[in-house]
């Protein structure tokens, strides 16, 4: 999970990214490489996604989707991104991993991006972190106030329940 930590006086507030499935980063900065003279993709973390995924059925899709006269080594749009929903999510590159937060938009315009911008600009904060968790993350406890201010920018449902999933509520007593 990629998030966003923000120091708000003597508070710590999360506010999470979240991914609008819109699939640029996956057709513009895709990584997979394919050389139709040996037949061979070339992917990051291959030896992971393998273990998960039948790469025969991803190669021969990717042969589908691309022009049967290229004889040179060809960058491809992710093939393991379809239906809008990542098919190795969970074991997908770091580089993936780390987009956009750690690594900039890199062009895309990407629109998850651009929402946690309109977030952050609306709440007043002294510092701002951006960090990468794996889900074993401790939830930082907020105040109430904090709370209040994050649902007053119409977080979507997604937002507010990973708003939720990284912050502990501090409730007034």
């Amino acid at each position: 999970m990629l998030f966003a930590e923000l120091v708000i006086g003597d508070e710590v507030v999360r506010i999470p990214f979240v991914c609008r499935r819109c699939g640029r980063c996956c057709e513009e900065l895709s990584k997979v490489v394919f050389d139709p003279i040996n037949k061979t993709l070339y992917i990051e973390n291959f030896e992971e996604i393998a273990e998960h995924v039948n790469l025969d059925e991803i190669l021969q899709r990717v042969l589908r989707d691309i022009d049967p006269d290229v004889k040179h080594p060809i960058k491809v749009k992710c093939p393991f991104f379809r239906d809008n929903i990542c098919e190795i999510h969970p074991f997908r590159p770091r580089s993936c991993r780390l987009f956009p937060l750690l690594t900039g938009d890199l062009g895309v315009d990407c629109p998850g991006l651009k929402r946690l911008k309109e977030i952050l600009e609306a709440i007043p904060h002294d510092k701002v972190e951006y960090k990468i968790s794996d889900g074993s993350l401790d939830r930082v406890e907020v105040s109430e106030e904090i709370f209040e201010m994050f649902k007053r920018i119409n977080p979507t449902d997604e937002e507010l329940e990973m708003f939720l999933m990284l912050n502990k509520v501090r409730r007034k007593a």
